[in-house]
């Protein structure tokens, strides 16, 4: 055993192998711990930040330089217009404000950024009275361009104005939350005074008009009194946030998923599904090569002649045609796609291991030690357990890691195509969305695209070295020394 470890850990390919597929194997365990994102193509972990966003190191190119990560700036310290009484207590204002009268609450902050995905604005506020108070909110950007995002009143007060005025309720806390994605010209002053040809513009290039440069820029609340006694309001400093287009490891995808999430749960699902349908390809091609080869004669004849003919066939077609009429049909309703998939890889995929150990049982067939346990009495299945199948354990652990590229690139064909897993992240639908999605504007998105490549091509090297590795040092002829 000594000697078989000190063998193997001689080899550099072998260990910078282990390296790889140990790191891959410990991506894939510890998916739940590495990122918080369970599954990116549901629905629900769309949009963590822009789509397209690039990998938060990138920002250390020039082109990326000044792309926005997700921020949440808590505003403060406001500078105030208007003759009222105010009372501040921690995070809130309270105003008393005469008949007729205004409040105008300035936040000013610095925006170093270009261009986010969107932002959105959101504060609390409680008005105090039986009567009307009129909430106005508005950005301004850094040329200090103002723009009327949203206004909100009682209901009763709506119709004595021209521009949209969203419902405001009295003596209860309202939750006042303004997003740059959702507004519009029903409830939207800014976008109502357009025309509609403005309206696609500002709609498209929104962001480039408020955040399309660094500098000074200002959120104003504005309450007025529409009534004719004092108004109390009780209002919290807002809470200025955006969705950026740079985010996290590996960026986001054109649904603004993790695409470092897509990565860990796609090695997690690709590492498993290849090394069960590995074991798969291996147990059914070593049974029927041992049976092959050992007995020989007629069965040896007509296995062979069944593993020709599949051998002639073209294996990914047949397996995109079987997997259509299996789940069309609905023969196989109760099996996943996943399992569909697996079983039919494994089901089309033996036909090579079975020609490998064939040819190796042949070989030891003909030998002394099999000859004399022969002789001494031994029967076929003791000398296949005892004799033979310690002889060809090289080549059985060799053919699974052969097989485990075979298996994820197969796998990943299927899902390029669109064939395959459709609602989980692989690596295969990494590349496949990213090559359906790419464009000159996004860049062809290539922290999308190199990760799954990356993967694919580094754990078939490093399956393959090892699966060198171990057939050479577990080869009988070198353990014998022969």
């Amino acid at each position: 055993m000594n000697k078989f470890i000190k063998d193997l850990f001689s080899r550099k390919s072998f260990i910078i192998s282990l390296i790889i597929l140990i790191i891959f194997v410990f991506i894939a365990a510890a998916a739940p711990i590495l990122t918080p994102y369970s599954n990116p193509y549901s629905t629900s972990e769309y949009y963590v930040a822009g789509p397209y966003a690039v990998p938060s190191w990138a920002t250390i190119f020039p082109q990326y330089k000044l792309y926005p990560p997700n921020l949440i700036i808590h505003l403060s310290s406001p500078r105030i217009v208007g003759n009222v009484t105010i009372t501040q207590s921690d995070n809130t204002y309270e105003i008393i404000i005469p008949p007729g009268k205004f409040v105008n609450l300035t936040y000013s902050f610095y925006w170093k950024y270009i261009d986010p995905y969107s932002f959105s604005i959101s504060f609390n506020i409680t008005p105090k009275t039986n009567q009307g108070v009129q909430v106005n909110v508005y950005f301004i950007n850094s040329t200090g361009y103002h723009y009327f995002l949203a206004s909100y009143a009682p209901q009763s007060y709506a119709l004595l104005y021209t521009y949209p005025v969203q419902t405001l309720t009295l003596n209860k806390l309202n939750i006042i939350s303004i997003s740059s994605e959702s507004l519009n010209p029903s409830d939207s002053p800014f976008f109502s005074s357009l025309s509609a040809y403005e309206q696609v513009v500002y709609s498209l290039s929104f962001m480039s008009y408020t955040l399309g440069k660094p500098g000074n820029v200002e959120v104003m609340v504005s309450v007025v009194n529409l009534g004719s006694t004092p108004a109390k309001v009780i209002i919290s400093n807002p809470v200025f946030s955006d969705k950026g287009k740079a985010f996290g490891i590996l960026g986001t995808d054109y649904n603004g998923a993790s695409v470092f999430a897509e990565f860990v749960y796609g090695t997690r699902f690709d590492l498993i599904l290849s090394l069960l349908a590995s074991i798969l390809i291996v147990g059914i091609g070593l049974v029927i090569g041992l049976v092959a080869g050992y007995v020989g004669g007629k069965t040896d004849l007509v296995l062979n002649s069944i593993t020709d003919f599949f051998l002639t066939i073209p294996g990914l077609p047949l397996i995109i045609v079987l997997e259509t009429v299996l789940l069309v049909s609905g023969v196989l309703a109760k099996i996943s796609k996943a399992d569909l998939i697996l079983l039919i890889i494994a089901g089309l995929s033996w036909m090579g291991t079975m020609k490998i150990i064939r040819s190796v049982t042949l070989s030891l067939k003909s030998r002394t030690f099999i000859e004399a346990a022969r002789a001494l009495g031994g029967g076929s299945f003791y000398i296949i357990r005892r004799h033979i199948l310690p002889n060809i354990l090289g080549v059985v652990f060799a053919q699974i890691a052969y097989d485990v590229p075979t298996v994820i690139l197969i796998e990943s064909g299927l899902d390029f195509l669109g064939l395959g897993i459709t609602g989980f992240p692989t690596w295969g639908n990494m590349l496949g969305y990213a090559t359906m999605n790419a464009s000159s504007a996004n860049g062809f998105a290539w922290w999308w695209v190199l990760p799954p490549g990356l993967g694919i091509v580094l754990l078939s090297i490093a399956f393959y070295y090892i699966g060198s590795a171990l057939q050479d040092v577990l080869s009988p002829y070198r353990t014998r020394g022969e």
